[in-house]
């Protein structure tokens, strides 16, 4: 964190080349954020430089001692939620639909991945982003509950119950599957 708070001063002080490190540092959780929410490698780029170039000008925002990380993945968040907003709001077209999505990671895969696996990856395709990214944030990046809810903006309650109520719909979903 001391590093970050050094990083971060020093681009605040006009070294601007020394944003690079955290881009280096954070830019394949950030990516990996945007292909869950979008499903498309394009916009997933498109989508995670506008995350750093919006936080490289937002930067002056941020609280030295506080988690980077968190901030930014927060910043992002809001980022693939205006994608979602403008993406409902035009006709859909082929390259809009999860389901197809989900067959082409599933295709590229190990297939040594059992039935069972490929039915959760299908299952959290189908729930929305806020309970997705709850899920993600808890299982697969292994972040405590205070972690979730500062890059959730939720109090640790919310961050709790965002996760709990997202393993009950994806356990609803599990359950209507054949």
């Amino acid at each position: 964190m001391r590093d970050e708070t050094r990083i971060i001063s020093a681009v605040l002080d006009g070294e601007v080349d020394a944003f690079e490190l955290l881009i280096a540092k954070y830019e394949k959780p950030i990516f990996n954020l945007m292909y869950r929410t979008t499903g498309s490698l394009d916009d997933a780029v498109e989508l995670t430089q506008e995350a750093f170039l919006k936080a490289y000008e937002k930067l002056d925002q941020f609280q030295l001692g506080r988690n980077f990380f968190s901030w930014l993945y927060a910043l992002a968040i809001n980022i693939g939620r205006d994608y979602q907003r403008h993406k409902r709001r035009r006709p859909p077209s082929i390259h809009d639909n999860p389901g197809l999505i989900v067959e082409n990671l599933l295709a590229q895969q190990d297939p040594r991945l059992t039935e069972e696996v490929q039915s959760v990856i299908k299952a959290l395709e189908r729930l929305p982003i806020d309970y997705r990214e709850a899920l993600v944030l808890r299982f697969r990046e292994e972040r405590s509950m205070q972690e979730i809810g500062e890059m959730l903006n939720l109090s640790v309650s919310g961050a709790k119950m965002r996760v709990h109520r997202g393993l009950e719909k994806l356990r609803d979903i599990l359950g209507d599957e054949p």
